[in-house]
């Protein structure tokens, strides 16, 4: 996999002037790890990780909603995380370019009514 973290990530994120702390990027490197190991997320080849004071930012792109759910999902559940900003988007089966998935901060449990494994925006 793909996982970008840092300022680099985080300008990209929109977080632009933050300073990362060795903090920050400890959180990321662990929220990255717990991406690699989920099953749900071995062909999500495209996640950025972001992290800045507890709130972290995914950014790239997933193949389904399934994905993207899954990885806000873990990221909350890493020590540490505070709060998750879904920035995913997902990839196109037809050559189209992708669209965005979600740009919500997530605080609380999700209440999605989209169908799980299908490709966003169908």
């Amino acid at each position: 996999m793909s996982y970008a973290a840092g300022k680099s990530a985080a300008k990209a994120a929109g977080e632009g002037q933050a300073t990362e702390t060795s903090a920050d990027r400890a959180l990321a490197g662990r929220i990255q790890g717990a991406l690699r190991k989920d099953p749900v997320l071995r062909d999500a080849t495209n996640l950025s990780v972001a992290a800045r004071e507890g709130e972290v930012t995914l950014s790239g792109s997933v193949g389904n909603t399934a994905q993207a759910e899954r990885a806000v999902q873990v990221a909350r559940g890493v020590e540490g995380v505070q709060r998750v900003e879904d920035k995913l988007v997902c990839e196109s089966k037809a050559d189209v370019p992708a669209t965005p998935h979600q740009s919500t901060v997530i605080d609380a449990p999700m209440d999605r009514k989209a169908e799980t494994g299908k490709p966003c925006g169908k």
